[in-house]
């Protein structure tokens, strides 16, 4: 029987957070900056407060905070070696306008209402549908829903192409970092297995989300979906 994503998660990202930033920028060939900064343009401008869901070590958090000093940046975490490193970043960045929580996105609901909320790589590990649910409750309206994650590609070649880079990944992991073994070993299946964006997308038509856009991402490795509430 397959485990679930939630599981998955939680030994995917069991104390590797010093080699995280490393990883995200290999694993995707550099490509991690880049959907950070399409992340970063569809944020509504001049936010006044931004929820940022399963924040990891801070990449994408400090850059929407430095990018909208004056918007208040909450990012929520589960990991606490991830949070410590992010708390680091932040004060090396003289950062004020940013508060992190440890949680999981599933159980962090916060009062007030935000401009947007983002996620990166977390659509695959979570039920869609309550935290669309919470997402509605905790967005003004006209509020911003933004979550990029990663696709398995449909096309043979893509897809030829796509298999071999996680062959390589794995060789790659066993060899200097172990520590991602079983990450490189088990997300290729959980791609495989995911529907996510169809997922996603039902649960953002249940809750009215409207402006509902799916931008597939580089032939179909990721897609980036965002909804207007």
């Amino acid at each position: 029987m397959s485990r679930r994503p939630q599981d998955l998660a939680q030994d995917f990202f069991a104390q590797n957070g010093a080699s995280y930033d490393h990883i995200a920028r290999i694993s995707t060939l550099g490509l991690d900056a880049w959907w950070k900064r399409k992340i970063l343009k569809k944020i509504p401008r001049a936010p006044k407060r931004i929820l940022e869901q399963a924040s990891g070590t801070g990449i994408l958090t400090c850059k929407i905070a430095r990018r909208f000093p004056a918007c208040r940046v909450v990012g929520v975490e589960p990991q606490e070696d991830y949070l410590r490193i992010a708390r680091k970043k932040v004060r090396a960045l003289g950062l004020t306008n940013v508060e992190l929580i440890h949680g999981r996105a599933e159980d962090v609901v916060l009062d007030g209402e935000f401009d947007c909320i983002v996620s990166d790589y977390l659509a695959k590990y979570v039920d869609l549908e309550p935290l669309v649910a919470q997402a509605s409750r905790m967005l003004r309206q006209g509020g911003v829903l933004i979550m990029h994650e990663l696709t398995r590609p449909t096309r043979p070649l893509f897809l030829a192409l796509w298999n071999t880079h996680f062959k390589v990944l794995q060789a790659y992991g066993s060899w200097r970092h172990p520590e991602w073994s079983l990450a490189f070993e088990d997300v290729p299946d959980l791609l495989a297995r995911t529907r996510w964006v169809d997922e996603l997308s039902q649960a953002l038509r249940t809750h009215r989300f409207a402006d509902i856009a799916i931008e597939p991402q580089l032939f179909g490795a990721s897609v980036l979906v965002s909804a207007r509430r």
